[in-house]
């Protein structure tokens, strides 16, 4: 699977342009909710949802190790995060995704290793 990493509104245009598929994945660049914030993403999320309605694209906004802001993407209405902090603060987040209906990934796709 590709890992298409978006930051603007035009990123994912870009890409939804070309490609063929529903239901794509972007990945927000590493730690991008301390770097850019929380509602950058979530706007953004809005934005290419009322834009692509029937191409169901998911941003994934990574949220390092910083719990509060993985609760605030949450809270804020964006459906998968990525968080890779605290066993036991990835155990407290994933109690909230299942209320709110979100899913938690723990690994960015650039910071994967090679086998």
């Amino acid at each position: 699977m590709n890992a298409y990493t978006v930051e603007t509104f035009d990123d994912v245009a870009g890409r939804l342009s070309v490609a063929s598929d529903t239901g794509l994945r972007f990945w927000s660049p590493v730690d991008a909710a301390s770097i850019h914030g929380v509602l950058w993403f979530a706007e953004l999320q809005r934005q290419v949802t009322a834009a692509f309605p029937d191409r169901k694209a998911l941003i994934v906004l990574d949220c390092g190790d910083r719990g509060d802001l993985a609760h605030a993407a949450m809270c804020e209405g964006l459906r998968v995060i990525c968080f890779r902090g605290s066993s036991v603060m990835l155990e407290k987040l994933r109690s909230i995704a299942d209320q709110l209906g979100a899913t938690i990934e723990a690994q960015h796709p650039s910071l994967a290793r090679a086998d």
